[in-house]
C-alpha cells in the first residue's frame, strides 16, 4: 500500500505511544496515527470510531491483554490489519497472537524503518513475522507443538472450558464444588502445559490446539 495508512496505537504506556507516533511520522509521512488506547475497551472504541487500516498492538496492557483486543475484533468480524509490537520473544507468544487473529508480530527492538515496512506489508495482506522467530518456530515444529486432550486431566478440561466461558476462579469453584485454591492450581497447571502467560493467551492457545470447540 503506497498511500496513507491510518493507524491506532494500543499500548498502556503514554510515553511509548508518544514515541511511536513521532517515530512513524519521522520515517514515513504516509503512516498517520489517528487514535491511541491504553486498554482493551478503549482500543475497541477507538477502532470503531476511527476505522483505521491497522492496529499496532502491545500484548501486555494495564487493563486486559492485547490478545483480547485481537480476539474481540475478529469475533465482531472486523478485518482491520493487526500488527503486534512486543518485547516478548517466545514462540508461544507469537503463536498465541496469530491464533487470536493478528496478522504479524514484530519485536520492539526493530528500527523505525523496519516497523514502517512491517505496517505497510500487513496492510497489503502479508503475514509479517520478525526474523528472530524463524529458528524458534523451526525448532518447535521439529519437537512438535501441542498438548493433546490426553495430556489434560478431565478436571483440567472442565476448568479450561469454564475459563473460556469467562468464569472467574470463584465462579468456577462454585460450579465445580471445589475451593478457589484448587481452581487456582488447575489454572496454573493449564498455563504451564499450554505455555500461556495469562488467561486470554490460555484460551487462545487452547483454540489453536483444538482443545476447545
Amino acid at each position: 500500500m503506497s498511500g496513507t495508512v491510518r493507524v491506532v496505537l494500543v499500548d498502556d504506556h503514554d510515553l511509548v505511544r508518544e514515541g511511536l507516533a513521532r517515530l512513524l511520522a519521522a520515517v514515513d509521512v504516509g503512516i498517520v496515527v489517528v487514535g491511541e488506547a491504553g486498554g482493551v475497551e478503549e482500543a475497541l472504541e477507538e477502532v470503531a470510531a476511527r476505522e483505521p487500516d491497522l492496529v499496532l498492538l502491545d500484548l501486555r496492557l494495564g487493563e486486559g491483554s492485547g490478545l483480547e483486543v485481537a480476539q474481540r475484533l475478529r469475533a465482531a468480524g472486523n478485518r482491520v490489519a493487526i500488527l503486534v509490537l512486543s518485547a516478548h520473544t517466545s514462540a508461544s507468544s507469537l503463536r498465541a497472537a496469530l491464533a487470536a487473529g493478528a496478522d504479524g508480530f514484530l519485536l520492539k527492538s526493530i528500527s523505525g524503518a523496519e516497523l514502517a515496512e512491517g505496517i505497510r506489508r500487513c496492510v497489503d495482506g502479508d503475514t509479517v513475522i520478525g526474523e528472530e522467530f524463524v529458528p524458534k518456530l523451526l525448532n518447535s515444529l521439529g519437537r512438535g507443538v501441542g498438548v493433546g486432550q490426553a495430556e489434560l486431566t478431565p478436571r483440567e478440561r472442565e476448568v479450561l472450558e469454564l475459563v473460556a466461558a469467562g468464569s472467574s476462579n470463584t465462579g468456577i469453584a462454585e460450579q465445580l464444588g471445589v475451593s478457589s485454591r484448587t481452581v487456582q492450581k488447575h489454572v496454573q497447571n493449564l498455563l504451564r502445559k499450554l505455555e500461556a502467560g495469562d488467561r486470554a493467551e490460555l484460551v487462545s492457545q487452547a483454540f489453536r490446539r483444538e482443545l476447545l470447540g
